[in-house]
Parts: structure tokens; sequence; C-alpha cells
């Protein structure tokens, strides 16, 4: 069966900084002297996730020189990321490659990330992944540069835990989750006899002992996808293991962005019909190797240990550092960049932003893959219909392209697979 959700989009982390011996080269154009038959007003996306790929597949290529700078050469259909994690769907039937688009719509695209933002003299310095920068310059900038996952600064995940925001964490997971169920085949054996001990039990347990921390669409999702492989093919080809298997969920609530019946109904299902052991209320404090440690806020606070052999946080998004370093106006928290209803950048005047790394002012949007298409999808519109304006120039008050209509967003509803 089809399984959809609103998802986020994302930006790949940060590459490695230039310091490390990139060479610095500047570029003064971002096309070649040819396309001076073509349009010359230069519009610049950052980011190829849902809001940014949707406004390269909707502008109007007549109007304008178009440009996408991203890390990521494909959109990813991140509502059935974690389906690709355990097979159910092909992994290359959820990316769509950018190129064939950029070559559509007589675009460039640069397999790089952006590290400043020179508003002053309209241009960008990008980073290749082996360090080399460049600067290219912009008239239009659309930045939807995504998040990446939040660890909440929590001792040991960055070195220790999986991901679930990327192709290549899907990837990752799948074969850690095989190599898990083979070293939990042979583990019995290592000592030349093929009798299991009660010391042996005990090591498989935690070997096919798996954690989703994060009680989100993703990580229900995974949940759900892992107990479904688990149950089916992972109890046909190791039979000998199923007895062994556990799956655990850390979160302190489950879907909150739904209906209080649907999250109800979500945990039992995932406990009843998945065998997921759900630890609700509950937050984790340390990770190791092979430990997590977790307190339950509604048991006073009491700690508890527990051993894994896998673990995989999917407990929410904060955005990227160089979101901060590009000094746009931020919200409260300073987690977004500020955006008027045109999805303006508040206090620019030709700088855009749209999906999870930005919020309008007074309208509070969720961060999911429909909010920034839809946004996407607005913003090219106003660009196709306000089409480039003169370099320098600013609407004139009262004008038709001053008078620009307000971003409303319109939710087709939210769906999460269970298993």
């Amino acid at each position: 069966a089809l399984r959809l959700r609103a998802a986020p989009a994302s930006w790949p982390p940060a590459s490695p900084s230039s310091a490390s011996g990139g060479t610095t080269v500047v570029l003064r154009r971002a096309f070649s002297s040819d396309a001076g038959a073509g349009p010359t007003h230069k519009l610049v996306i950052l980011g190829t996730g849902w809001g940014s790929f949707r406004v390269l597949k909707d502008i109007d290529a007549s109007k304008y020189q178009v440009t996408v700078i991203s890390p990521r050469n494909h959109l990813l259909f991140t509502p059935m990321l974690a389906s690709s994690a355990l097979g159910t769907v092909n992994q290359r039937s959820i990316c769509q490659p950018v190129r064939p688009l950029v070559a559509q719509k007589n675009a460039r695209y640069y397999e790089s990330s952006v590290r400043k933002i020179d508003r002053e003299n309209k241009r960008v310095q990008c980073e290749t992944t082996n360090g080399t920068q460049y600067w290219l310059d912009f008239d239009t900038l659309v930045v939807g540069v995504g998040c990446q996952p939040n660890d909440f600064n929590t001792p040991g995940v960055k070195e220790h835990a999986l991901f679930m925001k990327e192709t290549a964490d899907a990837t990752v997971f799948k074969d850690h989750v095989l190599e898990k169920l083979e070293e939990a085949a042979y583990w019995h054996a290592l000592d030349s006899d093929e009798r299991v001990s009660q010391e042996e039990a005990q090591k498989i347990r935690e070997i096919l002992t798996f954690v989703v921390v994060g009680g989100g669409p993703t990580g229900v999702e995974l949940a759900g996808e892992l107990t479904d492989f688990l149950n089916s093919e992972g109890t046909a080809m190791y039979k000998f293991l199923r007895e062994y298997i556990t799956v655990h969920m850390l979160t302190f609530d489950v879907l909150n962005t739904f209906d209080r019946e649907l999250q109800e109904h979500a945990i039992r299902h995932l406990n009843k019909k998945q065998g997921v052991t759900m630890h609700l209320e509950s937050f984790v404090t340390n990770v190791t190797a092979n430990e997590v440690t977790l307190k339950h806020a509604k048991k006073g606070g009491e700690v508890e240990t527990m051993k894994y052999g896998t673990l995989v946080w999917c407990a929410g998004i904060k955005p990227h550092k160089f979101i901060s370093d590009y000094a746009f106006p931020m919200n409260e928290k300073g987690t977004q960049i500020l955006v008027d209803r045109d999805m303006r950048v508040k206090g620019e005047k030709d700088i855009y932003a749209l999906g999870d790394c930005c919020t309008i002012e007074e309208y509070w949007l969720p961060q999911t893959a429909q909010v920034a298409n839809q946004q996407g999808q607005f913003l090219a519109k106003l660009l196709n219909t306000r089409g480039p304006a003169p370099s320098g120039a600013t609407p004139a008050a009262g004008s038709t392209a001053a008078a620009s209509p307000d971003f409303v967003f319109k939710s087709k509803g939210m769906m999460a697979y269970l298993g």
C-alpha cells in the first residue's frame, strides 16, 4: 500500500572548511558569455528540497537565468525514506535527479554548499565537496536549505546513533540491521560450542535490541517498517533468533501534531500489533556505544539504562549553523529565518526563503514537505507574475507588483504509516 506523509525537506550537513587546503576561485557570472541572448536576471536557488525543487519546476525560465546550488543532486521523497531503509520500496524510486529538470529549464546546477551570502554585493560564496571555494552573483535569491537532525546536545548521540534524514542514512541503517542479525546468528558459536549459554543468550538479546528515539512521523514510520521486516523476512530467514528480538521507542509523546484520538490509536497499534515496547514521557540523557540512558518524567525522574544493538535518532530537526551565519532576521528561538507572507525575508528586497529553514511572521506552520511544496508553488507563481525588476529597483508603492498576495497554506491532511 502507498504510504504518504508530509515531511520536511532537508539540506545535508556542511562539508569540511577550505582551511584544510581548499583553493578559492572567484567566478563573477553564474552563466557563460553565450547566455547573453536569453534572460539576464539571475535567479539563484539554494537547495534541492521540496520548496526549492518546486520553484525550479514552476519558474518561467524565459524570464530568469536560473542557477541551483546544493550539495545534494536530487529531490528526496522523504515520506517513503523509512520504507526504502528496509527494502519496502527501491531507493531509486524515491529520488528525483535535479539534472534533467535543470536541463529542461536551460539552467545551471552547482553541486556545492553555500557558505556566505554577501547581500551588499549580491553574491554567494560556494564550496565544493573537496573544499574549493568560489563566488556566484545573483539578482534574486531563494533560500531553501532545510534543516538537520536535532540531537539536543545529548552526549554520545553524534558518535553512536544512526539517523534517518537522507538517502545515505537509509542505506547505512539497512546495512546495520543486517549486520546485527548476522552477528547475533554466529555469536553463540564463537566459543566453538554451539550450545547457547545464559550469558550468550543475554548478549544476543542486546545485539537484537533495536531502539527508535523520537515519536514523530519519522520515528513512528521507521518503527512500523522495522517491525514489519523483523516479523516477516526477519522471522522467515532467522527463525532461531525471533525470541531474542525486541524493538523499543523512547519518546515523550507520539505524533503530537495529530488529534489525541489518533495519537492513542498509534500507541496502541505499535504496542499491541507491532510489538514495540513504548517508553512514553521519557528523555534520553546519554548514549554510549552499546548503552542508552533515559529519564522517565512520569516516574518522578527515574533513570533507566538499556543495552542496545541499534539506536536510531529521529527526535526532531534544527537549523544548520550556516543559517545563523547568513545574518538574516530570525524568530525568537533563533531557529528559523523570518519572512513576510510573500516569502520575502524581513528587511530584504530580493531575497526569499521557504521550507523548513524559515517561518512566516505571525503565521506558524509545521515543518513538512506539504508546506514547503505549496510555498515553492506560490513563490514561483509570484516571481513569474511579477517578473524580474530592473537591477536595484524596488516596485513603486501602490503598483501591481508592490501589492504582493499573502501565502495561505491549504492542508491536505497528514498520514503516518504504523505497520
